[in-house]
């Protein structure tokens, strides 16, 4: 009777232990589904998958240009203010200097990597005439608006101020 309490008590301690084990193990996996979720779903900022009305209500605002690759260098529109009006109008400044314009932003199906395109039409200088044309959408979060030409020869990271 004394083996069969030794074996029923080893045998209790096992399950114990394996339950112990299983408990554990599903926690690790737990917190790693948790994790791969958290990792590939969207953030709050990235804007991409949201209607074009919904973009169209978040991209006015104030932007400085934080990075600038084409025609002429950064330097040239670091002083700049942008202001992107919900009227569509596009107004740059640069002290006294004033610039006024507009701005569109539409869903194309047309190129195969960008869905989105922002066409600007301001003139008054040669830093506006470079920025005077489409520009597909590479990358819109709720503080910066990244574009690049069709050519992909130009690129501008406007950043909201």
């Amino acid at each position: 009777m004394e083996a069969m309490q030794r074996h029923t008590l080893k045998n209790h301690f096992i399950c114990r232990q394996q339950n112990k084990l299983n408990m554990r193990n599903f926690r690790i996996l737990s917190v790693m589904v948790l994790a791969a979720v958290l990792v590939t779903s969207c953030t709050k900022n990235e804007l991409n998958n949201i209607s074009i009305a919904e973009a169209q209500s978040i991209l006015p605002g104030s932007y400085k240009v934080n990075d600038f690759a084409g025609t002429g260098d950064l330097a040239q529109y670091q002083d700049y203010t942008f202001e992107f009006l919900n009227s569509g109008e596009l107004v740059a400044t640069k002290g006294a200097e004033t610039y006024t314009g507009s701005w569109s932003l539409v869903s194309i199906n047309t190129d195969p990597v960008y869905d989105r395109e922002v066409t600007i039409t301001i003139d008054g200088n040669e830093e506006m005439t470079a920025l005077n044309h489409r520009w597909y959408v590479k990358n819109m979060t709720d503080v910066t608006l990244n574009l690049i030409d069709d050519a992909a020869s130009s690129e501008i990271l406007f950043i909201k101020i």
